[in-house]
């Protein structure tokens, strides 16, 4: 099964799980030379990289350089209505998808999280 209206114009951000919010900044905004956008509190910063963003987000754990695993918190697609988080939202409801959060609204805009069969964490968003 798959849901038709389910088009998005973008995929609006890429949100990692970082160790120390400072020497992240420092690779990302310094060394890569990235446009910082704008701070969320301490622990978060997001990247303006042409349409799309980096964010990051200081982990509550740390990651072990010796894992295999990667630290991609979730990753962010674009839809061009609010109505269509909601759409989203039914139709995962409806086929058993894990809903995370939402759908809700924040300050700019409508979100949704569910969690794909592994796991890995999915945002479905509308910029207001």
């Amino acid at each position: 099964m798959s849901m038709k209206n389910f088009k998005p114009t973008g995929l609006n951000h890429i949100t990692l799980r970082v160790n120390e919010i400072e020497r992240a900044e420092a690779f990302y905004g310094g060394l890569l030379g990235f446009k910082l956008e704008k701070k969320m509190g301490r622990s978060m910063a997001v990247y303006r990289i042409g349409t799309d963003s980096i964010v990051l987000v200081e982990a509550e754990t740390s990651y072990n350089r010796d894992s295999k695993d990667y630290r991609v918190d979730h990753f962010g697609f674009t839809v061009p209505k609010p109505e269509i988080v909601d759409e989203i939202a039914s139709f995962m409801k409806e086929n058993e998808v894990t809903i995370l959060s939402g759908p809700a609204n924040r300050k700019n805009g409508r979100f949704l999280f569910i969690s794909d069969p592994d796991g890995n964490m999915i945002e479905i968003f509308n910029e207001a």
